[in-house]
């Protein structure tokens, strides 16, 4: 039995754990998974996935930490008790803060010399230690070292080599289907457009913003805004004097609604390899998107809904001209069989599964 652990930020709505937690819902026997968080989340989403995970019969461990800053510094106070007790054959790590903790925890559990995992590290933005550039070129020399990372596309893959210097395999992010409900909040009689987000910059809030504003004069489209960060006072405030837009802290469950809506709108600066634009084209919702690294990857490379540099105009110029000539099931079947080519869990799973074994074959 190969026992590996998965290292991820928080239990909790993300992209990094959700892949994680693909990964560690393989049905493979000879596999024994766990999930580790660095700092705890006790929403209602983090307890109903929580259930799914045992009733998966995948191990979950929670942090008792709350405070991001604390839960990183003492990740290896509990940590440790854990990695005694069950004795990982594979470490596998999401994120800069699991790859922070992690760090850390290798630097003060070098006593532990007769327990020698193997680590498995996987890179899922463009952009890495924006905050913490020096250390983490510190970090990033440690991981090179065991050479484990891998990449989720080509556009982490060419930014990470940029930066760093190291070649990394790709393993695509993986989703299953999931069966559509319909959501109650659609505007009848308009074109119902979804973002889901943070509320910050890198995902093209901004942009947003100016694309609301510009097009407020239009009658066809009701925005359905999703997520909370920095701009949620500015988002909130704009949408109180505009009847054309919803906005909510969180939509539970929002994969099996995404089918209901017309577009998915999605102007982020970079991504990783985003599993939001992969879900809406497995739901035969097309995908309104800026040509960022990342986000490209998820369509084909003349996709007709893609804009450079983020540019409103162009936005604008497709919602209000282009969006009427379409064909839209065909534009629909388009990216649901692109997706579905490239991004199924179980061959996700079947490359990271043969990762593994690899690894411990070193």
């Amino acid at each position: 039995m190969i026992k590996v652990f998965h290292i991820i930020s928080h239990i909790d709505i993300g992209g990094a754990e959700r892949v994680a937690i693909n990964i560690a819902k393989s049905k493979k026997s000879e596999f024994e998974y766990h999930v580790v968080e660095v700092v705890r989340s006790d929403s209602e989403f983090a307890r109903q996935l929580t259930k799914e995970l045992e009733s998966s019969k995948v191990y979950v461990h929670r942090s008792p930490y709350k405070n991001n800053k604390i839960g990183i510094i003492f990740f290896w106070l509990w940590f440790k008790n854990i990695y005694l007790k069950y004795e990982p054959d594979i470490i596998h790590v999401h994120t800069e803060m699991p790859d922070f903790a992690l760090w850390i925890f290798r630097k003060i559990a070098w006593a532990f010399w007769w327990i020698k995992p193997k680590y498995v590290r996987t890179i899922h933005n463009t952009q890495l230690w924006n905050s913490w550039k020096p250390l983490g070129r510190i970090i990033e020399s440690y991981y090179i070292k065991h050479k484990c990372n891998v990449a989720i596309s080509s556009s982490t893959k060419e930014s990470y080599e940029t930066a760093y210097g190291d070649s990394l395999p790709i393993i695509f992010n993986g989703l299953e289907e999931v069966p559509q409900k319909k959501f109650e909040g659609l505007v009848k009689g308009k074109i119902n457009v979804l973002f889901a987000g943070r509320f910050c910059p890198e995902k093209g809030i901004d942009t947003l913003l100016n694309v609301l504003k510009t097009m407020q004069d239009s009658e066809k489209y009701h925005f359905h805004i999703v997520g909370a960060g920095p701009y949620a006072n500015e988002i909130r405030d704009f949408a109180k004097h505009n009847n054309r837009i919803s906005v909510y802290d969180k939509i539970y469950g929002l994969s099996q609604y995404i089918g209901s809506f017309d577009f998915l709108f999605m102007p982020s600066r970079f991504e990783g390899l985003p599993l939001l634009s992969i879900e809406a084209s497995l739901a035969h919702t097309p995908t309104i998107i800026n040509r960022s690294p990342g986000l490209k990857d998820t369509f084909p490379t003349d996709w007709p809904l893609a804009v450079d540099n983020n540019s409103v105009e162009a936005f604008v110029d497709i919602f209000r001209n282009k969006l009427v000539d379409i064909n839209y099931e065909q534009l629909a079947d388009i990216a649901y069989k692109y997706a579905k080519d490239n991004f199924s869990i179980g061959k996700m799973q079947r490359e990271y599964e043969a990762v593994y074994n690899f690894k411990i074959k070193m």
